[in-house]
């Protein structure tokens, strides 16, 4: 793989990855000022879907090392 195509690509991932973890983080922060303000419900809420935004960064992460690695013997 040509390596400008290669680091263009790692970094769109690891893009990615920075803002799926800063929304996790926001959704977080949401949920731990809801439960300080007694509001579980709210709270819960806040950090509904947080699995999913994790499991997407855990999958952005490894693609971003799958491109590093390639190519490499």
């Amino acid at each position: 793989m040509d390596r400008s195509i290669k680091e263009a690509a790692i970094l769109a991932n690891l893009s990615v990855l920075r803002a799926t973890l800063a929304g996790a983080l926001e959704r977080a922060t949401d949920a731990e000022n809801a439960i300080k303000s007694g509001e579980i419900n709210q709270a819960i809420g806040a950090v509904h879907g947080l699995d999913t935004m994790l499991q997407d960064a855990t999958a952005l992460y490894a693609a971003a090392l799958a491109l590093h690695r390639s190519g490499r013997a």
